[in-house]
């Protein structure tokens, strides 16, 4: 099952996901690369919060800390 991580800190998400493969993707749309995942976000993921893992990897949907999440962006 994925645990819910909106909200919380995109290297701990990926801490807390014991080794799985996990991709982050920029929220916003402008495909800037993740290089230290502790300064970002978590807006949503793919699949969403409590819903079983089918396929991987699982896909993080972050911002920078400084930024708000886009609206509408989650699962």
């Amino acid at each position: 099952m994925m645990p819910d991580v909106t909200g919380g800190d995109a290297l701990r998400a990926q801490e807390q996901m014991d080794g799985a493969q996990v991709r982050f993707e920029d929220a916003t749309g402008k495909n800037r690369e993740v290089v230290d995942p502790q300064a970002w976000r978590i807006c949503g993921s793919r699949p969403g919060a409590n819903q079983q893992i089918t396929s991987y990897p699982v896909v993080l949907l972050v911002v920078p800390d400084a930024e708000a999440c886009p609206d509408g962006v989650s699962g």
